[in-house]
């Protein structure tokens, strides 16, 4: 059950006609041009602010050289570590395995072999801890530098949202990932040289090359985040789309109601000539 617009009549299942039995009034129509410049104003606000969106979406993407460039090197700090950064090797009577400190190497040392990092914590502390010791900060600056990779590259797709403030985290994170990669390879080249000095014919390491890779790819996103955020992207709208947004976000929070508004709410050459023609035809349907 409902009531009536204009008198506040309490309606009936009985009252099946489309007028009031109170005032009389047309209760399909009553308010019906009141609630048609609200939704043509709420278009017009909604649309404008979509397209400046979409315009900003594009521009954070691919609006300049810098855009451009970052998206594509984005995706090199997570490529980089399917080389390897180094590995570690055991020898044993039962068979002989290897992990490796990159991104394969992790998927099998998290998937496949579940004892695997449980064991190498363990040979830390032993007679062999000067190899292992410096073989798990090798792994360990291996996952961190993947960590940043991720980040770099989530950051990298969906900084249009904040394009300067995401871009500069991002470059950050590209040069927290970069020294990572310089202290793993450092953390590479203490593992082959603890491996020469034990000697041992059932363990031993050997440092990879990958981190110096993952090193280049980050130096690369932190050169395209950081001259993206200092230069920005230029962002062309629509004549009144912008100051639509404006309007769009004031009235979702509240702050204007949109019978308030006059309609057009923003006025542009685009809404005078379509005023200027409707007036016309009007003008020739009278005469």
């Amino acid at each position: 059950m409902s009531n009536c617009p204009h008198c506040n009549r309490r309606l009936r299942m009985t009252d099946w006609r489309p007028n009031c039995p109170g005032c009389g009034a047309n209760l399909m129509f009553y308010g019906f041009e009141e609630r048609f410049y609200e939704d043509a104003k709420r278009s017009e606000l909604s649309m404008g602010s979509i397209r400046v969106g979409s315009k900003r979406t594009k521009a954070g993407l691919a609006g300049s050289f810098w855009a451009k460039a970052r998206l594509i090197v984005s995706f090199l700090p997570a490529v980089s570590f399917l080389l390897p950064w180094g590995s570690l090797s055991a020898k044993m009577p039962f068979g002989a395995q290897s992990w490796q400190a990159g991104l394969l190497g992790f998927m099998n040392l998290f998937m496949d072999d579940p004892d695997g990092l449980p064991f190498l914590l363990s040979m830390s502390g032993g007679q062999w801890s000067a190899l292992f010791q410096k073989g798990v900060i090798l792994f360990g600056a291996a996952a961190l530098a993947v960590l940043f990779a991720v980040l770099v590259l989530v950051i990298s797709l969906f900084s249009f949202v904040k394009l300067k403030g995401m871009s500069l985290a991002a470059g950050i994170l590209s040069v927290l990932g970069a020294l990572t990669c310089a202290g793993g390879f450092a953390a590479g080249i203490l593992v082959q040289n603890a491996s020469n000095a034990l000697a041992n014919p059932i363990f031993s390491g050997a440092m990879g090359y990958g981190a110096l890779l993952g090193l280049a790819a980050f130096a690369c996103t932190a050169v395209a985040n950081l001259m993206l955020a200092k230069k920005g992207v230029h962002v062309t709208c629509a004549e009144g789309d912008e100051e639509r947004r404006e309007i769009w976000q004031k009235v979702k929070k509240g702050e204007i109601q949109l019978a308030d508004l006059p309609y057009p709410v923003v006025e542009t050459a685009e809404t005078r000539e379509r005023e200027a023609v409707i007036e016309t035809e009007l003008g020739g349907a009278d005469a």
